[in-house]
């Protein structure tokens, strides 16, 4: 199966991390500092703040770990946790592991999405009222694969090297355990979103399911995601499914004078 892009992106807030892009395998300048990132989470008419976003970086040696968290006024919160093996400067990074909780309101998990890169095992797990259901696979994870927030990072570094056609590997649950064909195309021109100033970039993050288009796409997830190409193609916000059958929910760049 193939994506115009992700189709799941249930931090679609997240960014490069590296300069590193995937599609090339060369090092980037200005990599995306992710303590310079603040973002709201807004209803879907982007009328009201119902959210935001935290992420912190841990660097060791050659391991990366991006931690970020999702908290809505309604009590329910996400949690992000990516492992990433970076061997020097100018590799390619490589996921690890990858999972990510969601949490109802009372605190209770809602599902937890898992990968181990290494091994292949990744498992979908649902929870609803005391019970758990769990679809686990054995992955074929390819060298380029990515999941949460590693995918949108690919999108930023490689926009910022002047590429205009992106390719790699990404994980989702849809709702169980995939690895999908990602390719997408720069558009040629520039548009206006209401919520964010200036001229800026829409890629359209819609499913292409091949001959499944017409069955499966009403139900699969969407996003549409802004770069900004006049401040070094920072993600500045966009509106996305939580996850798969989930809320749809916008994000939007905080600017520092804000």
């Amino acid at each position: 199966m193939k994506t115009t892009l992700l189709v799941v992106l249930s931090l679609a807030a997240n960014a490069a991390v590296w300069g590193n892009a995937a599609a090339s395998g060369t090092n980037s300048s200005g990599a995306f500092d992710f303590g310079a990132l603040e973002l709201k989470v807004l209803s879907p008419d982007g009328k009201q703040t119902i959210g935001s976003t935290r992420f912190m970086v841990l660097r060791g040696n050659s391991i990366e770990e991006v931690r970020g968290e999702t908290t809505y006024l309604d009590g329910e919160h996400d949690n992000e946790s990516e492992r990433l093996y970076v061997e020097n400067p100018k590799s390619t990074p490589r996921l690890d592991t990858y999972e990510h909780s969601f949490f109802n309101a009372d605190g209770t998990l809602h599902m937890v999405d898992t990968l181990n890169a290494t091994s292949g095992l990744a498992s979908c797990a649902s929870y609803t009222v005391g019970k758990i259901k769990v679809r686990q696979s054995q992955l074929e994870v390819p060298a380029d694969s990515f999941a949460g927030a590693s995918e949108l990072m690919i999108v930023v570094a490689s926009l910022r090297q002047g590429i205009r056609e992106v390719k790699f590997h990404a994980f989702a649950c849809v709702p169980g355990p995939e690895i999908f064909s990602v390719e997408t195309s720069l558009p040629d021109r520039s548009e206006h979103w209401p919520l964010y100033p200036g001229d800026l970039v829409r890629l359209d993050m819609r499913p292409d399911l091949g001959a499944l288009n017409l069955l499966l796409a009403p139900f699969m997830p969407t996003m549409d995601a802004w770069f900004n190409p006049n401040d070094n193609w920072n993600y500045v916000g966009g509106e996305f499914d939580r996850y798969f059958r989930g809320p749809h929910v916008l994000t939007l760049r905080v600017s520092p004078a804000d």
